[in-house]
């Protein structure tokens, strides 16, 4: 820097420069208070940006595949946004709203199916999951036969409202053949096929309580004869130790479950089992403690079967 003239002109040439680095100062100062600003709002928008967690994403899997034991198709649908697309393995039509959503499991859900995840590969973000891979279904047709197929998945969560639901489904059949396995589900969840008839049970809850809809009550088309719980004496989890419960955790089983007639007798398999030999009994058990109520007319001949998804949950003193 020159040295200036202690003259008064040299003096007003001091006085403006002077000036000029306050005010450069003064911008500096503000510009450093924007960006800090700034950077706090970007932490503030970070530190509340909801992020699934793996768990979680497993969660609203078993939460799906659990719905279609409700065989009500409006409750599936409750668990996509109403501006959710689904794209269904076995329809051309792109599902765009809640309405066609339910229209579409009004006939899925008439082959009681169940699902099963073979792979996953989970993506995770702010406000938004991920899920996709390939899974197995296990259906029933209305004579009590059971049938699995392989399909491809991928399902999009968004977060809204302070909830994780369905924003985008897809599910595509294999491109390529596949061996066929025996009758097998457990929790997945996707669409991938169309309808058969009867009913299902669940286990569910804080100590476990039983859900079993009397069948998809939307379908257009008459119901033949059909199976459904009317009550149980206890849950599945009263069939177990706590020790047996921790163990088990929420494990599922499914069960076929048959009758003729509405005081014959009734016959209970395991169609799906669970990992651990306490849980299949436990099932089989509750199973055959409940009353089942025939609804139809069913003859010995041509007995009618549901497939029912028993689920325990983690609870142990």
């Amino acid at each position: 820097m020159y040295p200036i003239p202690a003259t008064r002109g040299g003096l007003k040439a001091l006085a403006a420069v002077s000036l000029f680095m306050l005010s450069a100062c003064a911008a500096t100062t503000g510009l450093a208070k924007t960006k800090a600003a700034s950077a706090g709002a970007a932490g503030a928008t970070s530190s509340t940006c909801a992020m699934a967690t793996e768990e979680d994403v497993a969660d609203l899997f078993r939460k799906w595949n659990l719905s279609l034991a409700t065989l009500d198709s409006s409750k599936v649908a409750a668990l996509y946004w109403p501006d959710a697309v689904l794209l269904p393995t076995v329809s051309n039509v792109p599902r765009t709203d809640t309405a066609s959503i339910i229209d579409y499991f009004d006939h899925f859900l008439r082959k009681f199916p169940r699902g099963k995840i073979l792979t996953r590969t989970v993506y995770r973000d702010c406000g938004i999951a991920l899920d996709m891979g390939t899974y197995e279904f296990s259906l029933m047709d209305p004579k009590g036969e059971p049938s699995t197929v392989r399909a491809r998945y991928s399902f999009a969560y968004s977060y809204r409202n302070g909830a994780w639901k369905i924003q985008h489904h897809h599910s595509s059949a294999m491109p390529e053949p596949v061996e066929a396995t025996s009758t097998h589900a457990a929790e997945s969840g996707h669409d991938a096929h169309e309808p058969p008839s009867a009913p299902v049970a669940k286990s569910d809850g804080p100590a476990a309580k039983i859900e079993a809809p009397a069948g998809n009550s939307r379908s257009s088309s008459p119901r033949a004869a059909r199976i459904q719980l009317d009550s149980a004496p206890r849950t599945p989890d009263a069939l177990l130790s706590a020790d047996q419960r921790k163990k088990i955790g929420r494990e599922t089983v499914g069960l076929k479950v048959c009758g003729s007639s509405d005081s014959g007798p009734r016959s209970v398999e395991v169609s799906d089992p669970a990992p651990h030999a306490e849980a299949n009994g436990a099932a089989v058990a509750w199973a055959r403690e409940a009353r089942w109520k025939v609804i139809g007319g069913a003859d010995a001949s041509a007995p009618v079967c549901a497939q029912v998804v028993v689920r325990f949950t983690d609870v142990g003193a």
